[in-house]
């Protein structure tokens, strides 16, 4: 009961709102908006059929418009070309006026012209031939990459009819060898980057000379590092009994023919293992030869049999070649050895021949002092070498600024000389009054010639433009008085006038809607609606 007097008030306040407060200002503002609304859009219909009508009007001048375009681009290229001989015959002009044998001049005119045309042909020829090898290689390319496309069908034709053990086994090497085509390119890019890195590194520590002296002083450091070590070693080796030394000798003469004897036996099993390699590759390639093919599948596994084969003997060949260095080596590993057990045995000897000469507390004391006077005394030597050094790059830094300074003395001196040589010449050429006055004659009767030969050209040059000009004249005369131009100045007239109605006509019509935008109204409206609505809902309710 609520709810249905409840929408029978909000249908019935709705009328009431508009039959007893806003009825006849609703209709006077409904009726006015459209009426605007109607007479614009009439208006907009006309602007645009008249538009239309223009559009039309200009696409039958279009033909005309067309036949002048043509017109004016014949007349164009006929200007051009009448250019072109403008300049061919002021080209022989000056050729005949300069030259004494004017027939002459015309024929080398000529030549040049034919010289001229052969070496068109020619670059003409060779871009034809050019063009040919171009279409000649993209054709090949094609053939190429269809070979290629067949190649791989045929290999995805042969993988298909394999055994499915086969196939996963191709399927797995073919992601692994994937896997690791990407592993190298990341191995690659890491490579670059460090390489990059360290070059970086360099230029910072090339151009500076407190890092370079910090790596000398640790490069140093270290080796006096190994030295004291060394010596540590020695000393403790001095202070051991002779029974102890002989045992450690003893020690390493046994540790020693261990690595020898484990070095020979490797090289042993080494050329047996090459000589089993050998005859079974002799073996397999026997077998190769003597097995011909039946089916597909058995010819794949007969060439991966073969690959795997290529494949032991390429690591064998590799082997082969790797062992003669390889053997090199150990046997120099043993020679080092030997030499190692001979001189530490000729220490041991010599120790126990000092054994009776061994210093007591006050003779080791003296020599430590002595050991401590020396050492001072190579720490002021190498300080006194480190500053004779440095001079002597200074003294080397002057000795190339003086070889500089005196380069650029005679290369100054050798100017000197020959602007002086020079001036010699021009003074002995002045000096001779009556060869000057003859070469002045001879230049002023040049000149003179010259001048005629000029003025004759600007007569000439004169007059053919006037010709010229008179023929420009006369055909533009022409052209405008022709019916073409005059419509197309008429229509040229008529599309300004219909774009400035084009555009006062948009103008208005912005101006209009922005007038008759009545987007604000409705939608207080609307919420006037929506309140009173509600209103109306609460007063049904408690009703």
């Amino acid at each position: 009961m609520a709810s249905h007097t409840g929408g029978g008030g909000y249908g019935g306040g709705h009328d009431r709102l508009g039959t007893a407060v806003h009825a006849g200002r609703q209709v006077r503002d409904k009726s006015f908006h459209l009426n605007e609304i109607r007479k614009k859009n009439r208006a907009v219909q006309l602007e645009i059929e008249r538009l239309d009508a223009e559009a039309q009007t200009r696409r039958l001048g279009t033909s005309q418009f067309d036949a002048i375009e043509r017109k004016y681009d014949q007349l164009r290229a006929e200007v051009a070309h009448l250019q072109g001989a403008l300049t061919d015959q002021n080209v022989v002009l000056d050729a005949c006026v300069n030259a004494v044998d004017g027939a002459a001049q015309v024929e080398a005119l000529r030549a040049k012209r034919s010289a001229l045309a052969t070496a068109n042909a020619d670059e003409r020829r060779a871009l034809n031939e050019a063009f040919e090898r171009r279409v000649t290689l993209e054709s090949g390319l094609k053939e190429a990459e269809a070979q290629l496309e067949r190649l791989q069908r045929d290999v995805r034709s042969k993988v298909d009819a394999l055994p499915g053990g086969k196939r996963a086994e191709y399927e797995t090497l073919e992601l692994e060898n994937e896997r690791l085509t990407r592993r190298e390119a990341e191995a690659e890019a890491e490579i670059e980057k460090a390489t990059a890195e360290l070059q970086e590194t360099e230029r910072a520590l090339g151009g500076d000379q407190v890092k370079q002296r910090a790596l000398a002083l640790r490069d140093k450091t270290r080796d006096l590092t190994e030295r004291r070590a060394a010596l540590r070693e020695e000393k403790e080796a001095l202070a051991l009994s002779p029974e102890e030394q002989r045992e450690r000798l003893k020690e390493q003469i046994r540790l020693d023919k261990e690595t020898t004897a484990r070095a020979e036996q490797d090289i042993v099993d080494l050329q047996r293992a090459i000589h089993a390699g050998e005859s079974k590759l002799a073996g397999a390639r026997h077998e190769l030869n003597e097995r011909d093919g039946g089916g597909s599948v058995e010819s794949m596994d007969r060439a991966d049999k073969l690959e795997k084969l290529l494949a032991q003997e390429r690591e064998l060949t590799e082997f082969i070649d790797n062992f003669e260095p390889a053997r090199a080596r150990a046997l120099n590993d043993a020679d080092a050895r030997r030499v190692a057990i001979v001189a530490a045995m000729e220490r041991t000897a010599r120790h126990l021949s000092l054994k009776g000469n061994v210093p007591n507390q006050r003779r080791f004391k003296e020599l430590e002092r002595e050991l401590a006077y020396k050492q001072t005394q190579v720490a002021n030597a190498e300080h006194t070498n480190e500053r004779l050094r440095t001079e002597k790059l200074e003294r080397q830094n002057e000795l190339a600024k003086i070889d500089e300074l005196e380069d650029k003395i005679a290369t100054e001196l050798e100017g000197l000389r020959g602007r002086m040589s020079a001036m010699e010449k021009d003074v002995e050429r002045f000096g001779d009054f009556p060869k000057l006055a003859t070469e002045a004659d001879e230049t002023r009767a040049r000149l003179t010639r010259e001048l005629a030969s000029f003025g004759a050209r600007k007569d000439a040059l004169r007059s053919i433009v006037n010709k010229r000009s008179l023929a420009h004249e006369r055909r533009r005369r022409e052209t405008q008085s022709g019916d073409a131009y005059k419509n197309l100045e008429r229509m040229e007239v008529k599309i300004r006038t219909a774009e400035a109605g084009v555009y006062a006509a948009g103008e208005y019509i912005k101006g209009k809607e922005s007038e008759t935008d009545h987007g604000a109204l409705r939608r207080n409206l609307d919420e006037v609606w929506e309140a009173l609505n509600s209103e109306l809902q609460k007063r049904a309710m408690y009703t």
